[in-house]
């Protein structure tokens, strides 16, 4: 048996991603067992950039309400044949160390159902390495048939049943749309995170195993995040992420970032709440 050769499906999550999908799927052509698009009704060359891969990949449509929403949606509709499922988003792609080691989840313990990996964005072509935001912990990789999506409108994670394994690599997020998009973009998301905040706020407790550090920023935010006061918690995010975490190392990219990602984003989030939106 090649020890290099693994049971692995990638999922992928699409709507209008052709200046993207190309560089992600080829990221992991050569491995993945099989690629399966669920896409939200593109209107732009997505899906015949991904029929350029037929031999790997099969497309779905869904319509799109939120990212948990779709990926549970593929787990409950979509027979995995593979031992292991991998979660992609379009503009994400694999650096070459774990390329290079994927087939090393073969070696890991039956008891392990999950697999962390490290995300870190790509901002102005340049990574970002320091920060609260980047590089972070996210559960992408699971056992086939061990895992659900947590129900939430933003920051969803993947929830397994049974033991999670840290893998010391690293997926990019490198977005290539300009500032207008990523403007209009985080404004849906603000509303979407404040709809999470209504619906999460009065929960005593959010299921989370103390050692997946992927949910780490989740339990932060709703222990200590939002109990600070509206439209100042924004500023000390930025201070706590810019300065206590080293983003500022990653120079004027990292202050742009941070800046527009955590500052800008998160007033938009608070002004939001404000509004009362449930």
């Amino acid at each position: 048996m090649n020890k290099k050769k693994i049971s692995l499906t990638v999922l992928i999550l699409t709507y209008n991603e052709e200046i993207h999908i190309q560089r992600c799927i080829k990221s992991v052509y050569k491995f993945a067992e099989q690629i399966i698009i669920i896409d939200s009704y593109s209107n732009d060359q997505t899906l015949k950039l991904c029929k350029k891969y037929n031999k790997k990949i099969k497309i779905f449509k869904n319509k799109f309400v939120n990212q948990a929403k779709q990926i549970n949606w593929a787990l409950k509709n979509i027979n995995f044949k593979s031992n292991w499922v991998l979660r992609l988003d379009a503009d994400e792609y694999l650096s070459e160390g774990l390329r290079k080691n994927i087939h090393k989840i073969n070696k890991i313990h039956e008891n392990y159902r999950g697999i962390i990996l490290k995300r870190k964005v790509v901002f102005l072509n340049k990574i970002i390495n320091y920060g609260g935001t980047s590089p972070h912990k996210t559960l992408r990789i699971w056992k086939n048939g061990f895992a659900k999506c947590q129900n939430v409108w933003m920051d969803e994670q993947i929830i397994v049943k049974g033991k999670i394994f840290d893998f010391d690599e690293v997926i990019y997020d490198h977005n290539l749309n300009n500032l207008s998009w990523w403007i209009n973009k985080h404004k849906k998301y603000s509303i979407r995170e404040a709809k999470n905040y209504y619906e999460q706020k009065n929960k005593k407790n959010i299921a989370f195993k103390k050692k997946d550090l992927s949910k780490f920023n989740q339990r932060m935010k709703y222990k200590y995040y939002y109990k600070l006061p509206l439209f100042i918690r924004p500023f000390l995010l930025f201070l706590f992420s810019y300065i206590l975490k080293l983003g500022f190392l990653s120079g004027i990219r990292g202050f742009i970032f941070y800046f527009s990602q955590v500052l800008l984003y998160r007033l938009m989030v608070d002004f939001n709440i404000f509004k009362k939106i449930k």
